[in-house]
């Protein structure tokens, strides 16, 4: 609560019978005096606290919602950008490709499998179908896997 200070002065009464003293001045008395009024803090719009004009960013679910177009507009920005960075390239990493059912023996990265290549195809129709380079993949990653575990 804050405090007000008062000035009072106060009266002097004139005595019936003459001395010959001197005159006292006249004493002012400072009383202390509690206010109890709520002053609320007034901004600029002179609102106070609890505003709700929305002059300060509007209400709390607004000012949400602002944050939130801004988060999914900077996240579709950076989507964006990696896409068109990407180059038309797989995040899955490389992977063979298969044309007319065969496959395109140049789409083939890792040296291993290269070495490989004349033993995947089993039917030695001249064509490496998906299922006879799945069952080769499939089986050399089963060996470096074991190969991994042993090391440990």
């Amino acid at each position: 609560m804050p405090k007000k200070t008062v000035k009072k002065t106060a009266t002097v009464k004139k005595a019936t019978v003459k001395k010959t003293a001197s005159k006292k001045p006249e004493t002012k008395k400072i009383v202390v005096e509690e206010v109890n009024e709520f002053v609320p803090e007034k901004h600029e719009c002179a609102c106070g606290n609890d505003c709700k004009c929305g002059c300060h960013g509007g209400s709390r679910f607004g000012r949400f919602l602002k944050k939130l177009i801004f988060f999914l507009i900077i996240f579709a920005l950076g989507f964006g950008a990696a896409k068109l960075c990407d180059n038309g390239s797989d995040f899955r990493g490389p992977h063979a490709k298969f044309r007319n059912g065969c496959l395109v023996v140049s789409s083939v990265k890792c040296p291993q499998l290269q070495a490989l290549l004349p033993v995947m195809d089993m039917n030695q129709d001249g064509c490496i179908s998906r299922a006879e380079y799945r069952a080769v993949r499939n089986e050399f990653r089963a060996q470096v896997r074991a190969g991994m575990n042993m090391n440990r």
